[in-house]
């Protein structure tokens, strides 16, 4: 006879009632990158989906000066329904009564963990992987990022109308290396430009801002055979992520004793989808 325990983690909380793995969620907290940065909306119960709305800002010619006893007119507000269906994404590790007894060291917190930072990685893959269908475009491939595409990716963000913060996330070349943000700020030579930025970048080995924008790198913005790599810089409500109203990660133990086993198994319920696509610049570069 199988035994389930089961815990979840819904919106970057978790509720005293669940039996936790906490190993699980701190791997998913440490490991993830994509998650806090876009628009996030739960499904209500009994839903399969989540709905997201845009809304054409109005512009400044669209106030008028009302005259006494003038009736103003209402103008029109365009909506975009953006409907982000939720999946399930499963994965599962089993540890054996036998390799529990013989390990030395703590063998289910380092599955916990594993199983945490998969989940973290396939939702930064899923976010990911909308970077190539925003509106904007900055660059491309074959090209080397340099400042004034940089620049010109975030007045591209300005112009739409796009809320603050800006988010930069890249491969970890566009970051550092020769073609990325350190080549940018630091010469080959280690040559300094006079400004604080660079100073930082060759003493801390890290910018976290670079022209107003928030600087991050997820290993899953990969590399191309070509030496591409497909960044994308966006405002929050580019991206639309969808969490089941049961929560984003389910977390579930089955105990199976005809195998002798325990069954470990993550599930994490969401959907993705591209909302704004103004509010988004692709930005691929060659890291070469």
């Amino acid at each position: 006879m199988a035994t389930t325990q089961k815990s979840s983690f819904a919106n970057y909380s978790v509720t005293a009632a669940d039996h936790i793995l906490p190993d699980v969620v701190m791997a998913f907290k440490k490991s993830n990158v994509m998650a806090p940065l876009v628009w996030t909306a739960p499904a209500v119960a009994g839903a399969a989906s989540v709905t997201f709305v845009d809304m054409t800002a109005l512009a400044s010619s669209d106030v008028d000066n009302l005259t006494e006893t003038s009736e103003q007119d209402s103008d029109v507000i365009a909506t975009g329904a953006h409907e982000c269906i939720i999946n399930n994404y499963v994965v599962r590790a089993d540890i054996s009564d036998l390799a529990r007894l013989g390990s030395a060291y703590d063998i289910v917190g380092g599955v916990s963990e594993n199983l945490g930072n998969a989940c973290a990685l396939k939702l930064d893959s899923l976010l990911t992987a909308l970077f190539s269908g925003f509106d904007l475009t900055v660059g491309g491939d074959g090209q080397a990022l340099d400042l004034d595409k940089f620049f010109d990716a975030a007045r591209q963000l300005h112009a739409a109308g796009a809320p603050l913060p800006f988010s930069y996330v890249g491969n970890s070349k566009q970051i550092w290396g020769a073609n990325g943000i350190q080549g940018l700020l630091v010469g080959t030579n280690n040559t300094l430009a006079d400004n604080p930025v660079s100073v930082s970048m060759l003493g801390n080995g890290y910018v976290g801002q670079l022209a107003g924008v928030n600087l991050y790198y997820s290993q899953e913005v990969t590399e191309t055979g070509a030496n591409d790599c497909p960044a994308g810089m966006f405002s929050q409500k580019a991206i639309g992520l969808g969490v089941s109203s049961s929560g984003l990660i389910n977390i579930e133990t089955q105990r199976d004793a005809s195998k002798q086993a325990t069954e470990y198994v993550a599930a994490m319920k969401c959907g993705v989808i591209e909302v704004m696509g103004t509010f988004g610049v692709y930005m691929s570069s060659d890291v070469a």
